[in-house]
């Protein structure tokens, strides 16, 4: 969460704050979150946007997914073998 709340917006480069993705499947609802995994980096106002429908759930998952693999690419995460 920590590395995810200090890479630039996602979207549009400003400072960020760490993003749970709020979708059913992932685990999120009623007062729940998505695990960490499943978190991106978004600033202020396109956070506001991820909430208000401005950027819908395919968007944030494609920017969630970016977010992974540059964990993965920077070995914030490693892969099991």
């Amino acid at each position: 969460m920590e590395w995810v709340a200090e890479l630039p917006c996602i979207h549009c480069g400003a400072q960020s704050q760490a993003h749970h993705l709020r979708v059913g499947q992932l685990g999120a609802g009623m007062g729940k979150k998505a695990a960490d995994y499943f978190t991106l980096p978004v600033c202020f106002s396109c956070h506001t946007g991820c909430h208000d429908g401005t950027f819908d759930k395919e968007t944030q998952m494609r920017w969630c997914l970016e977010t992974i693999y540059k964990a993965f690419k920077e070995e914030v995460l490693k892969h099991d073998k």
